[in-house]
This record gives structure tokens, sequence and C-alpha cells, in this order.
């Protein structure tokens, strides 16, 4: 229930509550003069508490004039984005810190600082925080990431979806995994094997936080056996192998019958220097016969030449055997290529990684994501894509986002530098191998800077559920 479903609904739970305490109201009281009362009371509270978050809010620091103060992760757009501000010939003084997001969201609810860089929206206790004191925020998105996790192109493992908990499962440290079968749902009993960058890629430390949970993730945070590699291009071979093997994969069925071909020759070659060595034979014999029979010299001279012949017959067998020995032997050299670079094709079937969606994008004609779900509730399998990731939907995404309060916004050099960020931020997002916004977007936030349309402001429906205090209401006119 919202916080104005609730203020709605204030009176007639009040009136049931009224009704059903009847029992206990004073002589000639009605019903209705119990809840006229008791709005009156509620009317009374609130205005009470309206005074006090008036008070409260005139007791906040007065921020510092010609200065914007920005506190947070210090994402990977902020600094760049500080710098071309400040290069932009302004006077206003941008001063950034990054002591994390909690301690920035609890200074921005105390009037301290004017933005929080952070990937996370506000909580809803530092919501109530903010809203205590008078201050109502604002959520500005800059840009977005994403991790993805992916196989080969047009192979398959018996499912295209995966649950956070299972890509957890695939990569953490001491994962039992080695078969895809193992995460049940219907995968095939295919050999798994995990690679991905280094620690020095944005990727990593992504995929550490958002699927590990690891604070500062490390490689000892995941499997032995996980491969790295120092680009993106090593890990995305890994999972799809080199365009040779597969050119020479598709050739190993001509290359099988080649390869027959030549050893058929050979073989009958073989035959023939078999045949032209035992015609040598027998000529000599002759010759040896010639000589103890004392054959005419003409007869024994004809022996002679017949040997000749023989011994010229399998020199020539023999060198042709050498030819065909030498052809085929290069032949099965290239069947045996094809072969192998079938193999390595073949094993990539179980090869999986993870990459950044910007680097995906590139090579989507060789890689094939798996959707994701959330673990608990609805099974929605969400597929990686613009829309899906700028909106938070895909659930290893995490948003850019700058929070503000609309008391910061109405400070000109704030309001200043945050149209000076979302003019560049699409721009800076591509540079940055992010996820940009739409245009449409961007221009949408910045009317919400320059007043030119009243912005959203943050509300408990934005952040997990949570109860809210009911909206103090006026109190009945009294029955006349």
């Amino acid at each position: 229930m919202t916080v104005r479903h609730r203020a709605r609904a204030v009176v007639p739970l009040l009136a049931l509550s009224v009704l059903a305490a009847g029992c206990s109201q004073e002589p000639g009281q009605d019903a209705t003069d119990l809840v006229a009362d008791a709005q009156a009371r509620d009317y009374r509270d609130g205005q009470a508490e309206a005074q006090r978050v008036r008070q409260a809010n005139r007791a906040l620091p007065s921020p510092s004039a010609g200065v914007v103060e920005i506190d947070g992760i210090n994402g990977a757009l902020t600094s760049e984005e500080v710098a071309a501000f400040s290069r932009s010939g302004t006077s206003t003084q941008v001063q950034v810190a990054s002591r994390g997001e909690d301690a920035a969201f609890a200074s921005l609810c105390a009037g301290e600082i004017d933005v929080v860089d952070s990937t996370r929206a506000i909580a809803p206790a530092e919501l109530e925080a903010c809203r205590s004191v008078g201050l109502d925020v604002v959520q500005l998105q800059v840009a977005s990431d994403a991790v993805v996790v992916a196989i080969k192109n047009e192979t398959d493992v018996g499912g295209d979806c995966l649950s956070t908990q299972q890509v957890r499962e695939v990569y953490r440290a001491g994962s039992p995994v080695t078969s895809w079968a193992q995460l049940g749902g219907g995968y095939d009993d295919v050999p798994l094997a995990v690679a991905g960058p280094n620690r020095e890629n944005n990727a990593f430390q992504f995929f550490g936080r958002t699927v590990l949970d690891a604070p500062d993730p490390s490689l000892i945070n995941l499997r032995s056996d996980y491969r790295t590699f120092d680009t993106d291009q090593g890990s995305r071979l890994f999972v799809v192998g080199r365009e040779r093997d597969e050119d020479l994969a598709l050739k190993l069925r001509d290359r099988a019958r080649e390869r027959d071909l030549a050893k058929s020759r050979v073989e009958e070659q073989r035959q023939v220097v078999d045949d032209a060595r035992a015609e040598v034979e027998v000529a000599v014999a002759e010759v040896e016969k010639g000589v103890r029979d004392q054959r005419p010299a003409d007869q024994q001279a004809a022996d002679r030449e017949r040997v000749v012949r023989a011994e010229q017959a399998l020199a020539r067998a023999q060198a042709e055997l050498s030819v065909l020995t030498r052809e085929k032997d290069a032949v099965v050299t290239r069947y045996d290529a094809a072969a192998d670079a079938r193999a390595r094709v073949q094993r990539t079937r179980g090869h999986v990684g993870y990459f950044l969606f910007s680097y995906y994008e590139l090579f989507e004609d060789q890689l094939r994501p798996f959707e994701v779900t959330d673990p608990d509730g609805e099974r929605n399998c969400i597929f990686p894509s613009q829309r899906t990731i700028t909106s938070g939907e895909y659930p290893l995404s995490r948003r850019l986002l700058l929070t503000t309060t609309t008391r910061s916004m109405e400070r000109s050099e704030v309001a200043d530098f945050l149209l000076h960020y979302l003019d560049r931020a699409s721009e800076a997002a591509v540079d940055a191998q992010l996820v940009a916004l739409s245009q449409a977007e961007i221009e949408r936030q910045k009317d919400w800077v320059s007043g030119r349309e009243a912005p959203d402001l943050v509300t408990a429906d934005e952040t997990p559920a949570t109860e809210e205090p009911a909206a103090p209401t006026r109190p009945a006119e009294p029955a006349r």
C-alpha cells in the first residue's frame, strides 16, 4: 500500500476501531463523535510533526556558496565529469569524496552534501531520515552497467535461463560443479569449464560484488580452475574458440576422404614396388641359371638386359612410392589438424564466460547469453538488453545514480553541474564501455534539474517494502 493509499484509508480504519470499542464510549457520546475526536487528535499530531520537520529543516547546515559537495563511490564517470565541468570555465568548485554509499546517504540526509554518487538506490531508512528533516529526494540516472554470462552461439547445454544462485554456484570458490547437469533443471551432461577476466578488468570487480557477494573481489573468491585472461578477447576465444578452428573443422570430412585416397594410393604403389622387386629377383635368378646352363651368349645378354629393366622399374616404383608417401603424410597432417580443431570446437560447447554488456554487444553473433532470474519469487528469466539493463530489471545489472534533494537542486551551482553531467552522460557512457541512457530519458531528467518539469520524487514505493506512517488528515466537521 502506498503512502497516499494509506492516508485515504485512515478515516474508515478509525471508524471501525471506534465502533469496535463502542462499549467503552462515554454516556451521550456516539460513534461519530469518537471518530471526530480521533481525527482531531491525528490532525494535531500531524501538525506537531510538520512543525518538528520544519524546525529540523531550518537547523540543517547552510551550504557553501559556489561549492558542490559529492560523496559516495566516485564511480566510473564522475571523476572525468567533474574534471570536464572544471575545464568549462565555471567558478563553481566541485568537491568529491569517496567514503562509500552508506556514509554518503547519511550525509545527504543531514544536509551536509549535495549529491550521492552510487550504484544503489537510497534505502528505506535513509529515505525516512531525509524526509524527517524535510528533504525531498530526487534520483538521477546517468548510465547503466551489466555483466553477461554466455556460452558459444549456436550451441546448447540443455537450457538458457540461470538463476543468480546458479551463476554463483558455477563460479564460487569450492564449487563442485563440473557438468552442466549438476545444475538441475534439465541441463545436459556436458563438461563445464569457466573463464573470465583478471581482477584488473571492471567486469571482474562488478561480477565479484554482484554475484559472489565479495566487497573486494579477488581470485580466492573464485573456483580453483577458473581460467583468467588479460583481455576480453582471451575470454571470448575460450568460450567460442578460434575462427580458424571452425574453418578447419568444417574441412574434416573432405580431408578424411583425401587421407583415405592417399593411403589407398600408397598401398597400391607398395604392391607395385613388391611386384617390381619380385621381377628383379626372378631376372637375377635367370641370369644365374643361364650361366650354370651355359646358355648361348645372346641369351645370357638378354637375361642381363632383363635384370637392368627390372631394376629400373623397381627404382621408378620406389621413387613413386616415396612421392606418394610424402603426399600421404602431408594429407594425414592436414587431416589431424582438422580433427584436432574439431575436438577443440566440440570442447567449447561447455565453456562459459562473463563479459561486460558493451563487449558482448560487439560479438553477439558469437556469444549466446543466458537469461537470468532471481532465485526468489517468480522465475522471470530476463534477457540482457539495453532496455532491461537501463531499467534495472536484468538481475546482473547496476545503475549509475546521482541522488540529490530538491533543496540542493534549487542551488544554481548544483543545477549547473548536474546539467553539465547529464549533457555529457551518453557520450561518456559509451567511452567508458557502459550502457548509455536514451536521449529522451536524459532530456526528461534535465527538465527536472532546470525546473521545466517537476521532478519525480523518490518514494517508499521505489525502495524495498517498508512500513510508512500514515499522512495526517484534517478533523471532520462536528456533527450538527
